[in-house]
C-alpha cells in the first residue's frame, strides 16, 4: 500500500500541471486580468453578456459555418477602473477579424467570472488570438478536440 502512494503523488502532480498548460496566458487590460481557457465548435451558442447574466438568446449557423467558442477567466483586481470595454474580437490564423454580438456589461458586478464569447466562423477556421482592447490572448493550443 506505501508503494502505490508516490505513484499516487506523481500522478496528481503530472495531472495539475496538463491542467494548468491547458489554459493560455493571463493578460491584463485596465485592471482586469484575462485567461483564455479553450475554444470549442458548435452550430448553436449563447450570446449571454459578460459577465453572464440575464440575456438567454441562443444563435445558429448556416451550412458551412460554426461557432467558435472561446472561454475566458476573469478576475476583477483592485486596480481596475470602470470603463465601457468594446466587444472582443476573434482574430484567425491569417489575420482576418471576428466579431461576436456579446458583450462586456457590469464588469465589476462579481470579482472573479467565466464566459464563453462565441463567433461565428466559417467551418474549419484556425483561430489564433482574441483581442480585447489593447491586450491579445493567444488561443494556440486551446481547441477541444472533437471525439
Amino acid at each position: 500500500m506505501t508503494r502505490a502512494l508516490p505513484f499516487l503523488a506523481v500522478g496528481l502532480v503530472l495531472g495539475v500541471a496538463t491542467q494548468a498548460t491547458a489554459q493560455g496566458k493571463m493578460q491584463s487590460y485596465n485592471g482586469l486580468e484575462m485567461t483564455p481557457a479553450s475554444v470549442e465548435r458548435a452550430p448553436t451558442a449563447s450570446l449571454k453578456d459578460c459577465p453572464p447574466g440575464s440575456n438567454t438568446v441562443t444563435a445558429t449557423t448556416r451550412p458551412g459555418a460554426e461557432f467558435a467558442i472561446v472561454t475566458v477567466k476573469f478576475k476583477v483586481t483592485p486596480a481596475f477602473k470602470p470603463a465601457p470595454i468594446k466587444r472582443p474580437v476573434l482574430m484567425d490564423a491569417s489575420g482576418k477579424a471576428f466579431n461576436t454580438a456579446v458583450q462586456f456589461v457590469d464588469v465589476a458586478s462579481v470579482p472573479e467570472f467565466s464566459c464563453s464569447i462565441p463567433f461565428r466562423v466559417p467551418a474549419g477556421t484556425a483561430v489564433k488570438a482574441l483581442q480585447v482592447e489593447t491586450a491579445t490572448l493567444d488561443l494556440t493550443g486551446l481547441e477541444m478536440k472533437k471525439p
